[in-house]
């Protein structure tokens, strides 16, 4: 049976659409026609003032609904991250797990492996987010210095072996890698992302010219810009690379997103970074063994150091949209589009277009609520 959405706008991935309707078929986009042109309105479900959106994806999720998947590392933490994450528009996402112990990321591998055996990519998760142990010390950030080990080719072999069954997208500190090495993750379809490292710009640039294709959080936890020493920034902004960026205006200050946005406004793309307390009431909870706190909405430890976020996805667009007066419509591909082509999901995710899964949401940008459709 065919269903009918419309609401003040639909985005169809390029355009805001007046007057304009989504038709539904088994879960499939079928097409967006004009009302005008609909013989029967008496099947529309209309959202009123909101904008029908393609469903916000979020590659770095590394919990959320009382759970975080470094500690609970299998498919109920992933079924609740799940949940709670439709509540907030977000119906497709990357859990993340963080520095662990190399046994950990074998099993949050085997984790992943058998969700996707169970359910395909279809049900929120689209692989897997590394995002260490292969860091730098310098810029570990939160991560547990203890966990935190150099590559090896055994080491990074256990884990491409894993990519035949789905993606798997690694943040790595390039400089303690070696050429051959990143190449390796390379030609075995590894999404190298750049990212908790002290690289240098040439470092970072060699990098890339292997074939990096995107970073981590850009801003933090990485080697900063300066006169004469340009670093990984710079690397990243004067690049075709794409960069994740965390938009909840505590981890980066709005300047430097309208800069971001005016440098790479088709390889930016939204992050929540966000952990166990959001879509709860906590006001603390357990981070690579330390006790986090939430206050002023912020997640940090005794010592002020920011463990992840307490960020929703709408939370993220409504700061790009009415803080850094970022347009609309590049902030709707930042959270949908650009993230599915880093993932390599453009084929079936992020426009609202004939063929495409039809994993859609309302935004309201009033209030900065969702509804999944």
């Amino acid at each position: 049976m065919q269903k009918v959405y419309t609401a003040k706008y639909v985005f169809s991935g390029s355009d805001l659409l007046e007057n304009a309707a989504v038709c539904i078929q088994n879960g499939i986009i079928q097409d967006v026609i004009s009302l005008d042109k609909l013989a029967n309105k008496n099947v529309i479900q209309d959202y009123g003032d909101c904008i029908i959106t393609p469903g916000f994806i979020d590659l770095q999720l590394n919990g959320c609904g009382g759970v975080l998947f470094n500690d609970d590392i299998n498919h109920n933490a992933l079924e609740i991250m799940h949940q709670t994450s439709l509540k907030y528009g977000t119906t497709n996402f990357l859990p993340t797990l963080t520095t662990c112990e190399f046994k950990n990321v074998i099993k949050a591998l085997e984790t992943i492996k058998s969700w996707f055996e169970k359910y395909g990519a279809n049900r929120g998760v689209l692989g897997l987010h590394l995002e260490g142990p292969f860091i730098s010390v310098t810029k570990k950030g939160i991560h547990p210095e203890r966990f935190i080990i150099s590559p090896t080719d055994e080491l990074l072999s256990q884990i491409t072996a894993y990519q035949k069954y789905f993606p798997i997208k690694m943040t790595i500190a390039p400089e303690v890698f070696t050429d051959k090495q990143i190449k390796f993750l390379i030609d075995n379809n590894i999404i190298v992302s750049l990212g908790h490292s002290n690289a240098s710009y040439m470092e970072a640039r060699n990098a890339i010219s292997l074939g990096a294709q995107t970073s981590t959080h850009i801003f933090n936890a990485m080697s900063g810009l300066t006169a004469r020493s340009p670093g990984i920034i710079a690397a990243i902004l004067n690049s075709n690379i794409y960069t994740g960026v965390i938009t909840d205006l505590r981890h980066v200050d709005q300047a430097n997103i309208q800069l971001l946005s005016k440098l790479k406004p088709e390889h930016t793309y939204l992050v929540t970074d966000a952990v166990t307390s959001m879509g709860t009431d906590m006001t603390e909870f357990k981070f690579a063994g330390n006790t986090i706190y939430v206050k002023n909405d912020m997640c940090v430890d005794e010592n002020g150091t920011l463990a992840g976020a307490n960020l929703t996805m709408p939370q993220a667009v409504g700061n790009c949209i009415d803080n850094c007066q970022l347009d609309i419509i590049q902030v709707l591909n930042m959270a949908s589009q650009i993230p599915a082509k880093v993932m390599g999901y453009d084929n079936r995710l992020g426009k609202i277009k004939h063929g495409f899964v039809a994993n859609l949401t309302t935004f309201n940008p009033k209030d900065h609520t969702c509804q999944i459709i």
